[in-house]
């Protein structure tokens, strides 16, 4: 009986029928990449990136691809702007006819030296597993049926709800300045004793 979750058979991904110029799958190579990135092994990770680089465009824009990942599912909070980093790394090699070497050089090393973190993969797939087996689904709190929703407004809730509930914060940055919240929420708290709560008119 097959199992229920993970990847399906390897016939699924065009790369296992693939192979490097020294003769490696390049599904193999995929998996050496991530591995390696995960445990830190700088050396054997920018290899195989350059195996995958010098295969074919199409297999060098796959490298890119497993990298967009691997900056979130392995790497993750150890290095939150990682993504963004891979994106530009990917757009400058991009710029160069061929393709730069050294933009996928540095993405590997980038993420290989990274801190690792994988609870954002954890979490996507721990959600997935148990909604589909429903013992999980959102809530759907009555602080969130505020002005901006039909329940909301049905409710008659306006603004000054929404600033004592819907706006509330958690971890909020110590040196906040909340010089403009306060004149706002006066500026509303006139509008709605002056003319309720009802929604305003339609601006089309």
């Amino acid at each position: 009986m097959p199992r229920l979750y993970g990847p399906g058979h390897f016939t699924e991904d065009p790369y296992s029928q693939v192979v490097s110029p020294h003769g490696i799958a390049v599904d193999d190579l995929v998996a050496v990449l991530q591995k390696e990135i995960r445990r830190s092994r700088i050396d054997n990770a920018v290899l195989a990136a350059y195996e995958m680089f010098t295969t074919s465009a199409d297999v060098a824009q796959h490298l890119w691809r497993r990298l967009r990942v691997i900056a979130v599912e392995d790497v993750g909070m150890g290095l939150p702007l990682g993504p963004v980093l891979i994106d530009v790394l990917h757009r400058n090699f991009n710029a160069t006819p061929g393709g730069d070497w050294m933009m996928a050089c540095h993405a590997v090393r980038l993420l290989a030296s990274a801190p690792k973190d994988r609870t954002s993969s954890e979490h996507a797939d721990w959600v997935v597993a148990k909604v589909a087996l429903g013992e999980a689904l959102v809530e759907v709190p009555d602080y969130a049926h505020c002005v901006h929703t039909r329940a909301g407004q049905e409710l008659g809730r306006g603004l000054m709800h929404w600033w004592d509930n819907g706006a509330q914060v958690r971890d909020e940055l110590p040196s906040a300045d909340h010089r403009y919240r306060e004149e706002l929420i006066e500026i509303h708290r006139r509008d709605e004793a002056e003319n309720g709560t009802a929604p305003r008119p339609s601006r089309t």
